[in-house]
C-alpha cells in the first residue's frame, strides 16, 4: 500500500481513486504522463548541477593528459552538455 511516511494516511483519497476507476484510456493516459513529468521534473531538481571546470581539473590532474587530450575531452564534454542544454 503507498502510504505517506509517517505511515498513517494514503497519498491517494478514496474520491480520487474512484475517480481514477472511472477513467476512460485517454483520460488515463494522461494521468499516468502526467504523473511521469512531475516525478521526472522532482528527480531533475533533486540532483545538483554538473560543474565542468572541477570535471576538467580532476582530469587534468590525471597522470598520462596532456594539453591535447585535455583540450580534445573538454571539447567533448561542452559538446554534450551543450547538446542536452537544448533538449530542456
Amino acid at each position: 500500500m503507498n502510504r505517506n511516511r509517517k505511515g498513517n494516511k494514503y497519498l491517494i483519497t478514496r474520491a480520487r481513486y474512484k475517480s481514477i476507476k472511472a477513467f476512460d484510456h485517454q483520460q488515463m493516459e494522461q494521468f499516468c504522463t502526467d504523473i511521469y513529468k512531475s516525478g521526472y521534473q522532482d528527480g531533475r531538481e533533486s540532483v545538483p548541477g554538473v560543474d565542468i571546470t572541477a570535471i576538467m581539473k580532476a582530469i587534468e590532474n590525471t597522470k598520462g593528459i596532456g594539453a591535447k587530450k585535455l583540450a580534445d575531452i573538454r571539447a567533448s564534454i561542452e559538446a554534450v552538455f551543450a547538446k542536452d542544454g537544448d533538449n530542456e
